[in-house]
Parts: C-alpha cells; structure tokens; sequence
C-alpha cells in the first residue's frame, strides 16, 4: 500500500485514528510501523469490521458514524482516512472535527480518489457512493499546513488519486 511510505514520524507513546478503516489494511500496516501505539478504527460498516477485528485483534475498533463527540479534543497524533474521505457527504464538519480530534502539531494522511476526466465513470462512481470531488485535496489544504501532496495516475489514467499529508 503507497500511504504506509509516507507515515510520518510520531513522538512515543502516539494515538492514531484511521477513519472510516473499513476491513483494516491501514489498521495492520499503522500497527506494523507503530506496534507501541494506541490505535484506534471507526468505521460504520459491521461487516467490514469484522474482518478488520479479525487482522488486528489488537487495535480498539469502533463501529458508529464519526462525529466531534466520538473522540476528546487532542486526541490523537496522526489521524489516517484511506479511501474514506470521498464518501462522506459533509466534508468541511469532516476536516472541523478531524482539527478538533488532533493534537497541536497532529498529522493528517489521507490518500483518496481524487479526479477523472470520464463523466461516465463519475457517474459510475457516484452510484456507488464515492464523490470524484476536487474540493477534498483543495480543502485539506486549506484546512492543514500542507507536507506532501501527491498525485498519482491510475488504471492507465481512468482516474487520478492523491495522498495528502498535512499537519495541524
């Protein structure tokens, strides 16, 4: 997986959130890259999490809709969203709360769908669920000093993805 190259480096003793970790594949490499962290998924599909549970019997998992009540102000270290981002429907209370959730200093990773010059494959998408929204990587900039931003072409160009990484 690309974002685990980019996983920033984290004081001792460091909290993550993966949001939205879906069946934990972030979860199993933010474990491997930080074993003496308290990480945390939050996800709302149960049957996801289950197979989450079952990679990372270690790791806290919550299955419940993100909200600024999930969590205490300066929670967290790093807060990771793969793939998850495109399909939230209030981005901007999304990037509010993720502020909330991170420590001063705190880290944002996020790798996303990011653009496709097809409309039927948007279209395609967005049946689906995932928002090809430019808005996301512009609104990360504007809401975290920016570190990295990457874009990447994919599936001999049907669709570009980013990975953004910011700070608080």
């Amino acid at each position: 997986n690309s974002a685990s190259s980019y996983f920033p480096e984290l004081p001792q003793h460091t909290s993550i959130l993966d949001f939205g970790c879906g069946t934990g594949l972030q979860l199993q490499a933010l474990k491997k890259k930080y074993p003496d962290a308290e990480i945390t998924g939050i996800d709302q599909s149960s049957d996801m999490l289950n197979i989450a549970r079952k990679k990372v019997p270690d790791v806290a998992i919550r299955n419940e809709v993100y909200s600024s009540e999930s969590f205490a102000n300066d929670s967290f270290d790093l807060i990771v969203a793969s793939y998850s981002l495109s399909m939230v429907d209030d981005l901007d209370s999304i990037l509010i709360t993720f502020k909330k959730h991170l420590k001063p200093n705190g880290s944002v990773l996020v790798i996303d769908f990011d653009s496709t010059p097809f409309r039927w494959f948007n279209h395609w998408m967005d049946i689906n669920h995932v928002h090809f929204d430019d808005q996301l990587f512009n609104c990360l900039e504007q809401s975290f000093q920016v570190n990295t931003k990457v874009t990447k072409q994919a599936y001999f160009g049907l669709y570009a993805y980013s990975l953004f990484v910011g700070q608080n």
